[in-house]
């Protein structure tokens, strides 16, 4: 069973940074998820990193972003170093901007847009001087504390957003009808399958939607769909719930059906995954 990691945090009580080698109260070389955000800051790389069953490596001047609920294991060298942050969503609350990016980038369940981030070297110093302030500033105790790290915080987000605005530029109009769909798909998964049904609660013909889709991601709709289904299945999977029970939480009627599809789109049925 994959355990679920809560946010443990002596000085504040939605956030924590800690330096790469220090101990946490849960082992993180071995899967498992949490229920808040980790921002991973690497001044030195080496080893791998597992996020939701894809792997990514550990480089120098890299960050990556771990949203709650997602797969993930450290299998970093002994010789990385850098900080990692643990966050809720609720430092992000009254901040558009920020809140846009954690949960339309970095919470999608989307295979084009990554959770790590490389940067150039000028910007690599920066995002390591503002770590160590906020490790700092953390272990310290100015009464301030909070409202500093919250704000060097966003500084971090901010440049991962300015990494990705530089790869993609976007139509407006299009960007939010994808954002919409994601978003949608996110939280309806289970219940609608079909490309007709995100359509109509988007007011757009299927035709539309299979072309905004497919500009933005580079895949059709309804894969990205069975994508969706096939993540959470795996998630479901690595538990110690049955086949049947990941098939009937997924809203499938037939726990058959649901095997013949988890093969179909994996190459392997859910008992040997």
């Amino acid at each position: 069973m994959i355990p679920i990691h809560e946010l443990q945090s002596p000085r504040l009580k939605n956030i924590r940074v800690a330096e790469l080698e220090e101990q946490l109260h849960y082992n993180t070389s071995e899967l498992h998820r949490h229920n808040y955000f980790e921002l991973f800051i690497f001044e030195k790389g080496g080893g791998d990193h597992l996020i939701d069953f894809d792997s990514f490596p550990v480089r120098e001047r890299s960050i990556h972003i771990v949203a709650p609920g997602k797969v993930h294991q450290m299998k970093r060298s002994p010789k990385s170093r850098g900080y990692v942050i643990h966050f809720d969503e609720s430092i992000a609350s009254g901040n558009n901007t920020i809140m846009d990016f954690l949960f339309d980038q970095i919470c999608f369940d989307n295979e084009e847009m990554s959770p790590y981030y490389n940067f150039d070297s000028a910007t690599a110093t920066r995002i390591t001087q503002t770590a160590k302030l906020i490790w700092e500033d953390f272990n310290s105790d100015n009464e301030l504390k909070g409202e500093f790290l919250k704000n060097h915080l966003f500084l971090l987000c901010i440049l991962c957003m300015r990494s990705i605005s530089s790869i993609h530029s976007t139509n407006s109009k299009n960007q939010d009808v994808y954002q919409n769909f994601r978003r949608s798909l996110r939280k309806n998964f289970r219940e609608m399958k079909k490309v007709k049904d995100y359509a109509a609660e988007l007011n757009i013909s299927e035709k539309k939607l299979n072309e905004i889709v497919s500009s933005k991601s580079g895949h059709s709709c309804s894969q990205i769909i069975y994508n969706q289904i096939i993540l959470e299945a795996k998630r479901l999977l690595r538990t110690n719930i049955s086949t049947k029970e990941t098939a009937y939480s997924l809203s499938f009627d037939d726990p058959g059906h649901f095997s013949k599809f988890f093969k179909n789109q994996t190459g392997v049925s859910p008992s040997d995954f």
